[in-house]
């Protein structure tokens, strides 16, 4: 049995190269399973979790395109193999793969064979994959990347606009050498001259070929990003969902850049004018730009098919030989969260100094339930209460020494607390104005809150999560960088833009958020097909009950209606 599998394995592209060892593994892990005629062996949309051989029968693939086209694709004979970005990526199958005649299946689990990659991993480059699954597999992995988010490409400037930009620091160098050697002095303080000034151009390199690796343009599966890193000065992350995508305008100026093909590509989304993600000098935009649509087409078939599925099953429920009615179940919500219990009065003594702590020192990101609350870092903090804090320490101060000179203490003490008075609430104020301004994000909108202090007036705005097109981040200056705050820009299409200013941790603000973008698209999907599911059933269901009305009451058949013809043959009988 195992030396059969053996050289199944062996027959295929993938597999051809291992080591009768390795087969040997990779067969103790394989299944055979038998399909009947008829049955399906995924759907399009389905989460990948393996490969598969087939090794008797016949399989039909077919497709449904963005426009919810289903065509046939190919129809695959014994000794097919299929799945491996779905065994190699854990992707997605973009097809579905219907048995046409009785057919038996070699399965390769994902699960069983990751586990024996880490044990034997010299397997791994030994496995002749696919170019571009190959491509893929080798693709960094960022820390804002969801689990099942992978990375189609990333791409820099093209090599000749980084050449372009080297040329001017490297005459610079030649000319410093050219100049050093002309002189051909060997001094001590020529050489340290020398030196000096050919380091000015070599730190110049240096930093245009750090600037180059951090500036990316990436490609998943679900978005397109701009990641820009500029060392020590700023750090901006430019992103939208695929499925938000309305046009992307190719352009290539001069004849440097026709010759060696790169130019920009400008996305656009439905979103407020300006909030465009832009590839710039990249190699081969053309191609960019289809495979950019490709993946965004991609995802819309995938939507298409999972309606059709959802349709299909939802039929074959109601209207199915066993002439069973079913419904779906449900989503059950967990019971209204009730008000909060607050402490006893006996314990509010002991707490007191807590919640004091805790109004003094917020927490900037807080979650409760579905919604995550942030404020602004304390950064934002240091400017406005800095005047109060200044005016009451000077004044504390001067008591302090008048104190020490004089012997008025009971005037001074009166007076101090009489400017206290006034400089306490006005410190309070601004502490307060500080930390009644909060972002919020739920599981369907986005919130901006201004509140001024003490409820004297609030400004709230809210959009759907829906109506965002595009999420950007920026962290300016070195200061940003090391106490990791920054800015957050959402693009809504009709709200406007919403910034969330001076927020801890951006990057973990922008994932978040994209997080709930997606989850919310998937509910409102799942929804609107729900919806348009039970429409398209109650029309089968009256068209069942038209054609069987026995079934529903004890008479006889419905007649039909009365053709055109008939109608006029009986007005004219009757006048």
């Amino acid at each position: 049995m195992t030396d059969r599998v053996v050289h199944q394995l062996r027959q295929t592209r993938l597999f051809s190269a291992l080591q009768y060892g390795d087969l040997e593994a990779i067969a103790e892990l394989a299944h055979q399973e038998p399909y009947p005629r008829g049955a399906l062996v995924f759907r399009q949309g389905d989460p990948g979790t393996g490969c598969y051989l087939l090794l008797s029968g016949e399989l039909r693939v077919v497709r449904v395109d963005p426009r919810g086209i289903k065509r046939e694709v190919d129809r695959l004979e014994p000794g097919a193999f299929f799945g491996e970005s779905s065994l190699l990526l854990g992707e997605r199958h973009d097809a579905t793969v219907e048995v046409t005649r009785d057919a038996e299946l070699l399965i390769i689990e994902k699960g069983n064979f990751d586990p024996l990659l880490e044990d034997r991993p010299w397997i791994r480059k030994d496995l002749r994959m696919a170019r571009d699954v190959e491509r893929r597999r080798r693709a960094p992995r960022f820390d804002w990347q969801e689990p099942d988010e992978a990375v189609i490409f990333v791409l820099r400037k093209h090599g000749v606009v980084f050449a372009r930009r080297l040329i001017f620091p490297w005459a610079l160098l030649f000319l410093i050498l050219a100049a050093h050697f002309y002189v051909g002095s060997t001094a001590l303080p020529a050489l340290i001259l020398g030196g000096v000034l050919s380091a000015i151009p070599l730190l110049v390199i240096a930093y245009y070929v750090v600037d180059h690796l951090n500036d990316k343009y990436i490609l998943t599966n679900k978005r397109v990003i701009h990641d820009e890193h500029v060392y020590l000065i700023r750090r901006s992350r430019v992103g939208a969902p695929l499925t938000n995508i309305q046009s992307i305008q190719q352009v290539q100026e001069g004849v440097l850049a026709k010759t060696f093909d790169f130019g920009n590509l400008l996305i656009e989304t439905a979103g407020e004018p300006g909030g465009l993600v832009e590839f710039r000098q990249i190699p081969h935009p053309v191609d960019v730009q289809e495979r950019i649509f490709r993946q965004r087409d991609r995802l819309e078939a995938q939507v298409r098919a999972e309606e059709r599925a959802a349709i299909q099953d939802a039929l074959h429920r109601r209207l199915g030989p066993q002439g069973s009615e079913t419904t779906e179940p449900e989503l059950q919500e967990g019971p209204a969260p009730g008000p909060e219990d607050g402490p006893s009065d006996g314990w509010w003594e002991v707490l007191a100094p807590v919640n004091v702590l805790r109004y003094f020192f917020p927490a900037l990101r807080h979650e409760e339930g579905d919604t995550i609350t942030w404020r602004k870092h304390w950064v934002a903090l240091l400017g406005p209460i800095a005047r109060p804090t200044a005016a009451i320490a000077i004044v504390t101060l001067l008591v302090a020494w008048l104190l020490s000179r004089d012997g008025h203490t009971a005037s001074l003490l009166l007076s101090y607390g009489i400017v206290l008075m006034f400089l306490v609430p006005w410190w309070l104020w601004v502490f307060e104005d500080w930390q009644n301004d909060v972002y919020q994000v739920t599981s369907s909108r986005i919130i901006d809150i201004e509140q001024r202090p003490f409820g004297l007036r609030e400004e709230r705005r809210e959009a759907s999560l829906g109506m965002i097109q595009n999420v950007s981040l920026t962290v300016s200056g070195l200061i940003g960088r090391v106490l990791g705050y920054g800015s957050v820009t959402i693009e809504t299409a009709g709200a406007g833009a919403f910034t969330f200013d001076h927020v801890k941790n951006p990057e973990g603000v922008q994932t978040e958020i994209f997080r709930r973008i997606e989850r919310f698209e998937e509910t409102e999907r799942r929804e609107r097909a729900r919806r348009r599911r039970d429409e398209l059933l109650d029309w089968f269901t009256v068209y069942d009950q038209m054609r069987h009305p026995d079934a529903e009451r004890g008479g006889g058949p419905i007649p039909a209606p009365p053709s055109r013809r008939e109608s006029r043959s009986d007005m004219s009988s009757q006048s």
